[in-house]
């Protein structure tokens, strides 16, 4: 089973932050990191999609950024024979971009009708942080396609079939110098806090970025062979994940022609989010 990107936290009075990234070495000190955390109003009356707030980055209590985060909401469908499942009243996201200096831990706050809610992030050094980061060389690796599905033996888990996809593996995509949007995602199994219908917004995104090469990866190896229970003890990862160091999804990889990762972004995203990732890829 996958770890989650965020975890439901225990309701306390007023309004809460609540981390929607992977909390083990995936935030890297010394370049800039996108952190997106999910709002729980608590009574407290949120701002309107789009609208903004401003954001306290700090260090030991010392403040080291200051800028003003967007709001996005993102709707949350329950594919067919899913069960159906609550995020504790998630109802907004604000990705955090921001350069947490060195390894340590920081605490962002984000203000609302003069009521703080605060959240920690830990920065690791980028030495130890198995993923890859904006900056570096995309790691080449094939992907399981619809003509060669590899290890997988559920090439896509949308709920009205294999997505379009899933037709180019990324090693041909890097290889012919292609840039790439390649995402992470299991629609059906999805283990996050706060799982947007990522998969469903990059579907839409397509026909807008017909130069770009969209690729998507379901994380798990055999979940047919388990009968879809993620719990179940027997269950694998697909070895699309061991290559990109990874033990969660979503996740959205955005790559150059020239092999880079130029954005990672993980975990929830809206179409305005996507659509500036996709046309600074571009």
């Amino acid at each position: 089973m996958l770890s989650a990107c965020g975890s439901d936290p225990v309701a306390t009075a007023g309004p809460q932050l609540v981390a929607l990234f992977n909390p083990s070495r995936v935030i890297a000190a010394g370049i800039e990191q996108r952190l997106p955390f999910g709002l729980i109003d608590n009574g407290i009356r949120l701002t309107g999609d789009g609208e903004s707030l401003p954001v306290r980055v700090k260090a030991d209590g010392r403040v080291i950024d200051t800028l003003e985060v967007v709001g996005r909401v993102v709707a949350h469908d329950h594919p067919e024979g899913t069960e159906e499942h609550q995020h504790s009243g998630l109802l907004r996201y604000y990705a955090v971009r921001t350069t947490l200096p060195t390894p340590g831990v920081y605490d962002v706050e984000i203000e609302i009708e003069g009521v703080t809610a605060t959240a920690p992030v830990q920065a690791f050094d980028p030495a130890e942080i198995g993923v890859a980061l904006p900056g570096s060389a995309f790691p080449v690796f094939e992907t399981a396609t619809l003509d060669d599905p590899l290890d997988v033996d559920r090439l896509c888990t949308q709920p009205d079939g294999p997505c379009p996809f899933h037709t180019r593996s990324a090693a041909d995509v890097l290889a012919k110098g292609e840039p790439m949007a390649l995402l992470v995602a299991t629609p059906a199994f999805c283990v996050t806090a706060y799982c947007g219908p990522v998969l469903d917004t990059l579907i839409a995104a397509a026909a807008g970025a017909p130069e770009i090469v969209m690729v998507h990866i379901e994380p798990y190896a055999n979940i047919t062979a388990v009968d879809g229970d993620v719990t179940n003890p027997d269950l694998r990862l697909a070895q699309a994940m061991g290559a990109l160091g990874l033990d969660f999804e979503p996740v959205l990889f955005l790559v150059d022609r020239n092999g880079i990762l130029v954005d990672r972004i993980d975990n929830v995203f809206d179409d305005t989010e996507l659509a500036a990732a996709l046309s600074a890829l571009a």
